[in-house]
């Protein structure tokens, strides 16, 4: 014996996959910017452990590790964001600008770039005398 009670008419399920997706959406953007936050810190850390002339080596690699981890999760939020479907143009923007910034940062520190050129940049970016 079957029953109707319980069950969903046609308009409420897609009403209510409608909600799963707003939140699904509320959730991911939160997840992006706790990882934006992360990499914001970063910037703290590397005053803290990079800006002398000559950056301790085992600085550098801790640094590299840093980039390395938040890149990935980068990628894996990268890989929805960048799907043609994705609703939300901001966050996606938000990912790949992140992104950006970190493999900028990869450039600025690990790169072949000079000690002086790297102090000259700073100074730039950060408005130093």
């Amino acid at each position: 014996m079957t029953s109707n009670a319980g069950t969903l008419s046609l308009a409420e399920t897609i009403d209510e996959a409608g909600d799963l997706a707003r939140r699904l959406l509320r959730y991911f953007k939160a997840q992006v910017e706790d990882w934006c936050d992360v990499c914001r810190h970063l910037t703290a850390w590397e005053d803290r452990h990079l800006t002398d002339p000559q950056p301790a080596p085992e600085r550098l690699a801790e640094h590299a590790r840093l980039l390395d981890g938040l890149e990935q999760v980068g990628h894996w939020l990268a890989l929805t964001t960048h799907s043609p479907d994705f609703p939300d143009h901001t966050t996606a923007d938000l990912v790949a600008m992140t992104l950006q910034d970190l493999n900028d940062r990869r450039a600025l520190w690990h790169g072949p770039m000079s000690p002086e050129r790297r102090e000259q940049v700073l100074r730039t970016v950060f408005h130093e005398p």
